[in-house]
């Protein structure tokens, strides 16, 4: 399941997300598109997401 489907799963708003993970939502967004690759995204801000969404960061990739 990827990055936008979790969020959206778990009934998240892109602003939410940054706010309970800490992650800008342009970096979010740019995952949620494709312009970055969810195997890039860095370990940190990984298990910010993971943690947000309720899910092992291995999930987001």
């Amino acid at each position: 399941m990827s990055l936008k489907e979790k969020r959206l799963a778990a009934g998240m708003t892109l602003s939410a997300l940054m706010k309970a993970s800490g992650v800008h939502a342009v970096k979010i967004a740019q995952i949620e598109s494709g312009k970055i690759n969810p195997e890039n995204i860095s370990l940190k801000n990984a298990l910010r997401l993971a943690d947000a969404l309720g899910c092992h960061p291995r999930d987001l990739i």
